[in-house]
């Protein structure tokens, strides 16, 4: 059985000449945690990343491959040869992210 996500947040920002943008989506099966659907790349200059798509896994804080297909994802395996720079970019920013996102709720409370 596969697992029905709900997206919840959004967030864009950039360091630099790295760039960013992601969706968190929760769980709705309660099958996994969730986790966030990135696209990550580099402006003019080094480090030339070009565009790729992650899927970072809450639960095993992996980052995976992912392909969308009209209205799903496609999530393939981990990927092991992503630029270490990159890996530590992405996670860095989903964590400041979710930092910003929990200040955000905790007002609404």
């Amino acid at each position: 059985m596969s697992d029905r996500v709900q997206k919840i947040h959004s967030r864009v920002s950039h360091e630099g000449n790295l760039v960013m943008w992601g969706q968190l989506y929760l769980s709705n099966t309660g099958l996994t945690a969730g986790g966030w659907l990135v696209n990550s790349w580099s402006g003019i200059g080094a480090p030339f990343w070009t565009p790729k798509l992650h899927w970072l896994d809450k639960k095993e804080n992996k980052l995976c491959h992912v392909g969308l297909e009209q209205s799903s994802m496609n999530l393939g395996g981990e990927d092991t040869d992503i630029d270490p720079e990159r890996a530590k970019f992405i996670r860095a920013t989903v964590g400041k992210w979710e930092q910003e996102w929990l200040a955000e709720e905790g007002k609404k409370l």
